[in-house]
C-alpha cells in the first residue's frame, strides 16, 4: 500500500491537538497528512512494541493486537500501527507534551519522538512536566495544567501566523 500525502490548502488555518490516545492519533494522522498548520499530542504512545514494556496499561497490546511484540504477526502490526514507524513523513510544526511520572504511556514515548524530529531536523518542541501524571490535564498541578494549555495556544498562534 503506497501512503500519499495530502498537501495543506495555501489557506489553511487547520491546527489539531491530542493527548493520551488521541495524542497517539495525532502523531499518525500528521505521519500520512500534511493538511495542518501546526500538531500538538500530550500523554501518547508513538512506539506500540515499546509501550508493552514500559506502560501501566500494557494489557491493552495483547488485548487489541492479539499477541505479544515477539511474534511476528504482531509485531509486523504494532510496527505498521506506530507513528514512530512514519517520523521521516512528519513535517508539520509539532510540539510535544509528557508527564514525567506518567505511568500510563510513559515519557519515553515523548522522548523518542521528539528526539527522532529533531535528528530529522523537524520544527518540534518537547516539554516534560516534572512529577506530572497521565492525569495532568484533568486533575494535575494547576500551574502546569495552564502551562501546558498557554504553550499550546501559543505554538498555534505562532504557526498560524507564519506566512
Amino acid at each position: 500500500m503506497v501512503n500519499k500525502l495530502s498537501e495543506p490548502p495555501h489557506t489553511s488555518k487547520l491546527v489539531i491537538t491530542g493527548g493520551s490516545y488521541a495524542g497517539y492519533l495525532v502523531a499518525w494522522i500528521i505521519g500520512h497528512d500534511h493538511q495542518f498548520k501546526a500538531a500538538c499530542s500530550q500523554r501518547g504512545v508513538y512506539d506500540l512494541a515499546t509501550f508493552f514494556g514500559e506502560g501501566n496499561a500494557w494489557r491493552l497490546v495483547p488485548n487489541y493486537f492479539g499477541g505479544y511484540p515477539w511474534e511476528p504477526e504482531v509485531n509486523a502490526t504494532l510496527v505498521r500501527e506506530s507513528p514512530i514507524t512514519y517520523v521521516k513523513n512528519i513535517t508539520t510544526p509539532y510540539i510535544i507534551f509528557h508527564g514525567e511520572n506518567d505511568r500510563r504511556t510513559g515519557f519515553v514515548q515523548g522522548e523518542m519522538l521528539y528526539r527522532s524530529l529533531k535528528v530529522l531536523g523537524r520544527p518540534v518542541e518537547y516539554v516534560r512536566h516534572p512529577g506530572a501524571i497521565h492525569e495532568i490535564t484533568r486533575s494535575g498541578d494547576n500551574r502546569q495544567r495552564i502551562d501546558q494549555m498557554l504553550r499550546t495556544y501559543e505554538f498555534f498562534e505562532r504557526y498560524l501566523n507564519k506566512k
